[in-house]
């Protein structure tokens, strides 16, 4: 694949907006919320499609205002926090955040 990228006014025109209804922002549908609080988050193609984008113009949008959106140190953790409960869940077969709930 070739390099690719979107112009600045572009990203600033749709990067909130994009987010707002990306993966990086969600309101789980299973939460006691008013159901006017309720979303779902949309893949790229949905997004794309509700907005008229191209759904590569959204993906490349969404990828770098998730970066901008995060310190890098956030991202650190979370690297951490997967491997952890990916190591515990292979050892034991229980992830360590279920542990912690099953301790209440």
């Amino acid at each position: 694949m070739g390099f690719y990228f979107v112009d600045p006014e572009t990203y600033k025109k749709y990067k909130d907006e994009i987010l707002s209804y990306s993966q990086s922002v969600q309101v789980n549908t299973q939460e006691f919320l008013p159901e006017e609080k309720r979303k779902r988050p949309l893949s790229d193609k949905e997004i794309a499609a509700k907005m008229g984008l191209e759904e590569r113009v959204v993906r490349e949008i969404r990828v770098v205002a998730e970066r901008d959106a995060y310190p890098i140190d956030e991202w650190e953790q979370a690297l951490e926090f997967k491997d952890k409960a990916c190591r515990e869940y292979a050892r034991t077969g229980l992830s360590s955040v279920t542990k912690k709930y099953l301790k209440k």
